[in-house]
C-alpha cells in the first residue's frame, strides 16, 4: 500500500479516536451529575432561619410534623378570621394547603395567600426540608413531594379541619410539586396552580435558552436533568377542579407552560393575566385574590 493511501486512513483513525475520547469524557462528566442529582440542587434556593416570626394574622399557630423519612418540618396553621386554632365549634371552615415556591421560606411566601383567612378559609403553609426552620436539605424533588404528602397528613389529623373541604394553593415550584401530590391524594378537592411549570427538564431548557428553549438547551437539559414527576403528566391524572393562573409576561416561567398544563388537565381551567409577571401579580393584578376566593368557594362548597 502506498504512503499516500495510509495517510488519509491514519487521519481518519485519529479523528475517530478523538471523537470517541470526547464522547467518553462528556459522558464521564455528565452521567455523575445526572445520577447524583447535583444539577437538580440548582433548582432550590432555600432561606434557612433559626426563628421564623409568625405572620401578622390572628391566631397563627406554629406547627411541627414529620415527613416520611423522619425529617422534622415546620409550618403555620392560620385559622379563618373569627376562629381560633383548635376550635371545632360550629361548621368547620374549608382549609387551604399552601405549597410555596422556590426562594425564601414561609415568612416571605405567606404574602401570596395571606388574604385567605380574612375570606373565611383556614390556611396552612409549611416549609419544605431545608427551608426556614425545617430540617434537612433540598436536593431532589422526591423528598419535597414526600414533605407535601406529610403536610396533607398533618392537616387530616387535626380536629379543626374538615377533611371533606381541603384545597391546595400551589405556586411556581410548589405548583409542580403540588400537582404531583394532588394526583395521588383524592383528599385534595381542588387546586389553584399559579405560575407553575410543566417539568423540571422543560424549565431548565427555557432557563438555559434565555426564556426560549432551543435545540442546544433542550439537548443539554435532556442530558443533565431527570424528567420524572412531570407536572403535565400529573395534572392529566387529576379528576377534580384545577385553576391554572399565569401572567403573560412571566420572565421566569413562560406562559406556554400554563397553556400546556391546561391542555393536559381534563378538569383544568386557565386564566391568563395580561402583563402579569412571576411574583408580583397580587400587586399588579389584585383581581387574582377574587379569582382564587371565588374558585375555592365554588369547589369546596
Amino acid at each position: 500500500m502506498s504512503r499516500t493511501n495510509r495517510q488519509p486512513r491514519s487521519r481518519r483513525s485519529r479523528v475517530l479516536r478523538a471523537g470517541v475520547s470526547g464522547v467518553v469524557l462528556v459522558a464521564a462528566f455528565i452521567i455523575p451529575l445526572r445520577t447524583t442529582g447535583c444539577m437538580e440542587r440548582l433548582f432550590y434556593y432555600p432561606t434557612r432561619a433559626e426563628t421564623v416570626p409568625p405572620p401578622e394574622l390572628a391566631g397563627a399557630e406554629s406547627v411541627w410534623f414529620d415527613s416520611a423519612d423522619g425529617t422534622r418540618l415546620h409550618g403555620w396553621f392560620i385559622p379563618a378570621e373569627g376562629g381560633t386554632a383548635g376550635d371545632v365549634a360550629g361548621p368547620a371552615a374549608a382549609t387551604i394547603l399552601h405549597v410555596h415556591g422556590n426562594a425564601g421560606n414561609i415568612e416571605s411566601h405567606v404574602w401570596f395567600t395571606g388574604f385567605l383567612p380574612r375570606a373565611g378559609f383556614n390556611l396552612f403553609i409549611f416549609d419544605f426540608r431545608g427551608y426556614g426552620r425545617s430540617e434537612g436539605g433540598a436536593r431532589r424533588r422526591g423528598p419535597l413531594i414526600a414533605d407535601t404528602h406529610a403536610a396533607v397528613d398533618a392537616l387530616l389529623a387535626r380536629s379543626d379541619v374538615d377533611a371533606a373541604r381541603l384545597g391546595m394553593y400551589a405556586q411556581s415550584l410548589g405548583g409542580a410539586i403540588g400537582l404531583n401530590v394532588m394526583a395521588d391524594r383524592h383528599e385534595l378537592a381542588s387546586c389553584v396552580a399559579v405560575s407553575a411549570f410543566t417539568s423540571w427538564r422543560d424549565i431548565a431548557a427555557d432557563s438555559v435558552g434565555g426564556g426560549r428553549a432551543g435545540p442546544f438547551s433542550r439537548l443539554l437539559a435532556r442530558m443533565l436533568i431527570r424528567d420524572d414527576h412531570r407536572a403535565d403528566v400529573a395534572i392529566a391524572r387529576i379528576d377534580r377542579p384545577v385553576l391554572v393562573i399565569h401572567g403573560t409576561d412571566d420572565r421566569i416561567v413562560p406562559v406556554r407552560h400554563a397553556r400546556r398544563l391546561a391542555e393536559a388537565g381534563p378538569t383544568a381551567e386557565l386564566v391568563e393575566l395580561d402583563g402579569g409577571d412571576h411574583n408580583d401579580m397580587r400587586s399588579t393584578h389584585p383581581e387574582i385574590d377574587r379569582l382564587v376566593i371565588e374558585f375555592f368557594r365554588r369547589t369546596l362548597h
